[in-house]
Parts: structure tokens; C-alpha cells; sequence
């Protein structure tokens, strides 16, 4: 596999995505957009897309900080995460630029887009799947679910996969009764997988290991199957 890091400017920021390549042996791949967690592009991060690329795809990681800045701390992590959503408009802007350079690839085959996200990324995954038009699926892993934008009843959505701690204090039930109403009023394809003994970041191994967020082996390892399963069904 060949990984390098991309800059792409938006507005006055440089963001630097990391690109990972495998051997396509002359044919296109699918395309993964894979939105971080709140802590940013950082190397545990890069080794989670990694495993994604395995399967055989492009796998693109969106830097929405911009350089390539990640948090050595919560504190620092919140701090980075408020600052970049804070604009709107422009947060929207790196989201997209991001799905636009994955689709200007000649390696990627435009059939087949993807997204993929963790807790903060998982909302961004979310968020392009309500805003776009092209992609065929949707991951979200421990992310949150509302949203200000609501999906219009003729929207068609792609196929969608919803990883959820059931212990998440961050996605209450309302938020997942919205979500399932939202969903099935525009006949979306969706799979929504609950992990009773799980918290937020059940995934993250440097997780605080407190009751609001902690890592638990068996649920990291039952996403790995379930995503796994989810992008070879749609390859």
C-alpha cells in the first residue's frame, strides 16, 4: 500500500488529508471518506483507516482542523473540535472539499463512495450522507445523531450503518426515536446495531475509561466484523 499525506486549500486553510492507496492492479476502487474522531488526524486514527484500505479501497481521511492538528488532550480536542464547526458554512466547505477530492481521484470508481466516521466524525458522516448526492454508503461508529438538518421524504439516501453504544449518554433516546422516524420517512436502506454494554467511544483504546466514555474489546471487535461485512456487501 502507498500512503502520503494531500493539502487542499479551504478558504485560508491549508488541510492536509492522508491517502492511502492500495494496489489497484489496473482497475478503479471503491472510495472511502473516513471523518475522525474529535481528537483529529492522528496516527491511531491512520492505522483505522489502514485496516479499511485492506479491503481493497481508496481510502481517504479528511483533516477538518486544517494542517493536520490534533488534540493532545480532551481539553485541546474540544477546543479544536468547537473551533472548527463554530462557522457553519465554512465547516461544510472542508466537509465537502474532501468528498470532492476523493471523487476527482482516477484511481476511485465514482460508483462506489463511501463514508465512515467516529463520535465526532460519525455526526460529519452522517451530515455529508443528509447534504449529498453519490454516495452508496454510510458508516457511523459512536457517533451522535442530531441533526439540524432533516431529510426531505423524497430524498434518496444511501445505504446506511449505525454503530451505537446503548450506554452513550451522548445520544439519548430521542435522539435515536428521530433518527429511525427521520430514516424510514425516506425509505432508507439503514441498519442500526445497539452495543448493550457500551458506552461513547466504545472503539477508541485511549479512551478515559470512565462511565461517559471507555473502550470495550468486544465491541471494537464486532464493528470490525460488521463494517467489514457492510463494504464487502457493497463493493
Amino acid at each position: 500500500m502507498k500512503t502520503y499525506d494531500i493539502d487542499y486549500r479551504v478558504e485560508d486553510t491549508i488541510c492536509r488529508g492522508y491517502c492511502i492507496e492500495p494496489q489497484a492492479e489496473g482497475r478503479k476502487l471503491p472510495g472511502i471518506l473516513m471523518f475522525t474522531d474529535f481528537w483529529g488526524l492522528n496516527s491511531r486514527q491512520k492505522k483505522v483507516a489502514e485496516k479499511w484500505a485492506n479491503l481493497g479501497a481508496l481510502v481517504l481521511v479528511a483533516d477538518l482542523y486544517g494542517e493536520q492538528k490534533t488534540g493532545s488532550s480532551f481539553e485541546e480536542s474540544g477546543k479544536l473540535m468547537h473551533a472548527a464547526i463554530e462557522n457553519e458554512e465554512v465547516f461544510n466547505k472542508r466537509v465537502f472539499a474532501a468528498y470532492e477530492l476523493l471523487k476527482k481521484s482516477s484511481m476511485v470508481n465514482n460508483d462506489q463512495l463511501f463514508s465512515i466516521g467516529y463520535c465526532f466524525g460519525g455526526a460529519v458522516s452522517l451530515k455529508l450522507a443528509r447534504m449529498s448526492e453519490g454516495l452508496k454508503g454510510v458508516i457511523s461508529v459512536h457517533g451522535l445523531l442530531s441533526s439540524q438538518i432533516r431529510v426531505p421524504a423524497n430524498k434518496k439516501m444511501p445505504k446506511i450503518l449505525i454503530l451505537n453504544g446503548a450506554r452513550d449518554g451522548m445520544v439519548p433516546d430521542s435522539d435515536i426515536k428521530s433518527f429511525h422516524e427521520e430514516m424510514i420517512a425516506c425509505n432508507a436502506d439503514f441498519t442500526f446495531i445497539s452495543f448493550g454494554q457500551s458506552t461513547h467511544a466504545f472503539t477508541n483504546q485511549d479512551a478515559a475509561g470512565n462511565s461517559v466514555t471507555a473502550y470495550n474489546y468486544s465491541a471494537d471487535k464486532r464493528t470490525d466484523i460488521y463494517v467489514r461485512e457492510f463494504l464487502k456487501e457493497n463493493f
